[in-house]
C-alpha cells in the first residue's frame, strides 16, 4: 500500500512538471506564432486574452501540485535535505509567479488591452498601446522565469533521483548492492602447503 502511495505522488510530481513544461513549449513557441501568422493582430490578441487565463490557471495548478510533493518529502520521505530545499525554493518562487500573473498582472493585461481600440490602426507610440506593451513584456519574462524553474526541478529530479525514493529505501538498495557486490567477487583458490 506505502508502495503504490509512493509511486503515485512520484507520477504527481513528475506528471506536473511535464504538463507545465509542456504548456509553456506548447503557448510560446507553437501557438502564439501560428496565430500572430494567421490572424490579424486585433483577433490574435483577443485569442491569445482568452488564452492567457488557462495558461496561467494551468502553471498554478501545477507548481501547487509539485510544491506540495516537495513539502510531502521534507515532512515524512527524509530525502536529500539539501536537494529537497533547493526544489522547495524553486517552486515557491514559481507559484508566487504564477499566482502573480494570474491575480494582479492579468487583470492589469485586459484593462490595458481595452484601452487599444485597435492593434492595426494604433501606433505603435500610442501611450495605451506602450503601456500594454510593457505588461506583455513582463508577462512573457516573467513565464520564463518560471518555466526555467520548473525546469531545473524536473532537472534536478533526473539528475539525483534519491529526490523520488525514501531513506530507507536507499538504505536497503544499498545493502543488495553491498551484497551482490560481496557475491559477485572472485573467491581465491587455497593451496594446502604440502608437508
Amino acid at each position: 500500500m506505502r508502495a503504490t502511495g509512493r509511486m503515485l505522488s512520484n507520477f504527481a510530481f513528475l506528471f506536473a512538471l511535464a504538463v507545465w513544461g509542456g504548456a509553456v513549449v506548447f503557448f510560446t513557441f507553437i501557438t502564439t506564432p501560428i496565430v500572430f501568422a494567421d490572424l490579424d493582430r486585433d483577433m490574435a490578441a483577443g485569442l491569445l486574452g482568452h488564452l492567457f487565463p488557462h495558461f496561467f490557471q494551468v502553471q498554478i495548478i501545477c507548481s501547487a501540485v509539485a510544491l506540495a510533493f516537495i513539502a510531502a518529502r521534507l515532512l515524512f520521505g527524509a530525502p536529500p535535505r539539501k536537494l529537497t530545499i533547493a526544489a522547495g525554493i524553486m517552486l515557491t518562487v514559481a507559484l508566487a509567479i504564477a499566482l502573480y500573473n494570474n491575480f494582479v498582472l492579468l487583470p492589469d493585461m485586459t484593462t490595458a488591452q481595452a484601452r487599444v481600440t485597435s492593434f492595426v490602426t494604433t501606433t505603435k507610440d500610442d501611450p495605451a498601446r506602450v503601456a500594454y506593451g510593457q505588461l506583455h513584456g513582463r508577462a512573457m519574462i516573467l513565464n520564463g522565469l518560471a518555466a526555467l524553474l520548473g525546469g531545473a526541478t524536473l532537472a534536478l529530479a533526473a539528475l539525483d533521483p534519491r529526490l523520488l525514493t525514501r531513506r530507507d529505501e536507499r538504505a536497503i538498495a544499498a545493502q543488495e548492492v553491498g551484497v551482490t557486490g560481496t557475491a559477485n567477487q572472485p573467491t581465491r583458490a587455497h593451496t594446502v602447503p604440502s608437508r
